[in-house]
């Protein structure tokens, strides 16, 4: 296996228990709530934490993955993963479930960014290719998660053991990722780490005593893909969250069965299967068009009409508007992903990916409680409605992509070295607070 290759398939192993992670609890949405004596806003609230430290993070992990090398952060989201989820499936009552599911999206958050910037960074032929696989395992990771969740509480009894069963699984991929050799990236080595930093910094030149300013162009292509992660974020976390519910609500088979939390987790599991298809397509495509700017649009245009139908729809219908939305929407993310790698530096990869996810998954995160509200007072279905909204909103944007490609946003910093002394002299005037 050559070194791009393996650089793929870890990368998006790890993107397929890391999605798995986090939808593990949709599938699970209605069975906490029971046992917890909890009301879908109350439940969308501690969703809503758990989800926004899943974008937030993504923040300091973009950072890291640049400073410290994407593998070696990589490896540390995958192994705190893994004992959140174990952390969860013993968790005590619903603050101990809200606290530890909180943490689980803290380390969740580590994978895009660092994930992503390896693969930018280290995978040279067919980028498109390796991010097309990047979002099938993925979405391999979105519609086994439902069937894993159903099946433990069919076999177990309780929904602890689908988040015990995937803390197992992360240890041992953390095992295969830390002993994995990759060229030019270092390993999970604290020692090693602190050492080379420690060198780092006393070969560094100090910057000028008398300042320099630096000049900061930030594309307006890339800025727009910004506002998109956003629409597009409230989209896939809702649509997501409440797809179970919203089939046991409006499914007239799955809501008369005996156990519809079992056959929502396997129906969901195979409407989003389908997501494969979109996925390894979204990806397949990029290497190929030539105004790739303007495929996320696309899957827009159709995403809106189909949201819109799981709205209307009841029963066979509804069913066949959610296969059509899981085929056509799942393309958008790896589009996304080629066009951020395309509007950013080789070296600031890590940090381009680490504002995509916050927007995508960090402000995206308020669909939950906002779906919970709705849900609470109006219905699932009436949320459908609103996100086709968004769907409509996003397409503009997208399409807006390509027409701004020649500007740029112009930014300067001011920096300014000061002297130890000086620096000194200007802590002893400052007033002291008692």
């Amino acid at each position: 296996m050559t070194n791009e290759q393996k650089v793929t398939w870890l990368v998006s192993f790890s993107h397929c228990i890391t999605h798995g992670y986090m939808t593990l609890l949709p599938a699970l949405l209605v069975v906490i709530t029971a046992e917890h004596s909890m009301s879908f806003l109350d439940i969308g609230l501690v969703a809503n934490v758990g989800y926004f430290l899943y974008g937030l993070g993504a923040f300091p992990a973009g950072w890291l993955a640049d400073r410290f090398g994407s593998k070696r952060v990589l490896s540390a989201g995958v192994l705190g993963m893994a004992l959140s989820s174990l952390l969860i499936g013993l968790s005590p009552g619903a603050a101990g479930f809200a606290l530890t599911y909180a943490l689980l999206g803290v380390f969740a958050s580590i994978h895009h960014p660092a994930g992503l910037s390896l693969i930018a960074r280290r995978v040279r032929e067919r980028k498109g290719k390796a991010l097309g696989i990047h979002g099938v395992l993925g979405n391999v990771g979105l519609f086994l998660s439902p069937l894993t969740a159903a099946a433990c509480v069919w076999l177990f009894g309780t929904w602890r053991a689908a988040y015990i069963i995937y803390g197992v699984v992360g240890l041992l991929f953390f095992l295969l990722l830390a002993r994995a050799k990759i060229q030019d990236e270092a390993d999970l080595r604290l020692g090693a780490l602190l050492r080379r930093k420690a060198k780092e910094q006393a070969a560094a030149r100090p910057r000028t005593e008398g300042g320099a300013n630096e000049d900061v162009l930030i594309p307006a292509a890339l800025l727009l893909l910004y506002v998109g992660s956003i629409l597009s974020g409230f989209i896939f976390r809702g649509s997501l969250t409440f797809f179970p519910t919203l089939l046991q609500r409006n499914v007239l088979a799955i809501a008369s069965h005996d156990e519809p939390v079992v056959v929502a987790g396997f129906v969901t599991t195979a409407i989003l299967s389908l997501g494969l298809v979109g996925a390894w397509f979204g990806g397949w495509i990029n290497d190929r068009l030539r105004r790739p700017e303007f495929f996320p649009a696309a899957v827009f245009a159709l995403a809106a009409p189909a949201l819109y139908g799981l709205y209307r729809l009841e029963d066979t219908r509804l069913l066949a508007v959610g296969a059509a939305y899981s085929l056509v929407y799942y393309a958008w993310q790896p589009a996304q992903n080629y066009l951020i790698a395309r509007y950013t530096r080789h070296a600031s990869h890590g940090k381009g990916f680490g504002v995509n996810f916050f927007l995508i998954f960090g402000i995206g995160s308020v669909a939950t409680a906002t779906g919970g509200y709705v849900t609470d007072t109006w219905g699932v279905d009436y949320f459908y409605g609103i996100m086709a909204a968004f769907a409509l909103t996003a397409m503009v944007v997208a399409a807006g992509v390509y027409f701004v490609r020649p500007y740029r946003l112009r930014c300067r910093l001011q920096w300014e070295r000061i002297e130890p002394g000086r620096a000194r002299g200007m802590a002893e005037k400052e007033p002291r607070h008692s």
